[in-house]
């Protein structure tokens, strides 16, 4: 009975192990469908947008999705933790052209707007999913492998990609 116990005991051990590890180091498959550059609509930024960085927006854009109308989210508070500590803000714009519509996912980082990290990595992934028609499987699935292998990952703890960081005013901070 106690070599029972014991062993029991040292199975879930193991499995605590296991799990620890997992969650240190998500597979970047799982964490890429995550982090998917979309729409968010919370939490929102006390002060939505100005007038000045939508034409910072707009010229960010105009490098991405040329001669296009722009439909731009309500600015969230937060980013992922791949975005790095910089990134305090994100907004997900849609441009529009006669043709098509193309979203895009921007992080302001040190107080500009950018095409952040894992947005620019999702355009390397687009790129090379609009040659899959024209490359072998293998070779198709090894430079997919490696992209994933590319694939921003926080050092440390994860944080939740909806709410890693909130900034209220100092004027509500001081109630």
């Amino acid at each position: 009975m106690r070599k029972v116990s014991i062993l029991m005991m040292a199975g879930v051990f193991a499995l605590g192990l296991l799990e620890a590890g997992a969650q240190e180091r998500p597979d970047p498959r799982y964490r890429a469908h995550l982090l998917a550059p979309k729409r968010r609509d919370e939490p929102l930024r006390y002060l939505n947008i100005s007038d000045y960085e939508v034409r910072e927006l707009q010229l960010v854009a105009e490098k991405y999705l040329p001669k296009a109308l722009l439909n731009i989210s309500p600015v969230v508070t937060g980013c992922p933790c791949e975005e790095g500590p910089q990134c305090t803000d994100q907004v997900y714009i849609v441009a529009e052209t006669a043709q098509s519509s193309r979203g895009l996912q921007l992080s302001r980082v040190r107080n500009a707007w950018v095409v952040g990290t894992v947005q620019q990595w999702f355009l390397r992934y687009d790129e090379l999913r609009s040659r899959q028609g024209q490359m072998d499987f293998q070779k198709y699935m090894r430079a997919e492998s490696e992209l994933y292998r590319e694939f921003p990952m926080c050092v440390g703890d994860l944080v939740p990609a909806e709410n890693t960081t909130v900034s209220m005013p100092k004027a509500e901070i001081k109630k």
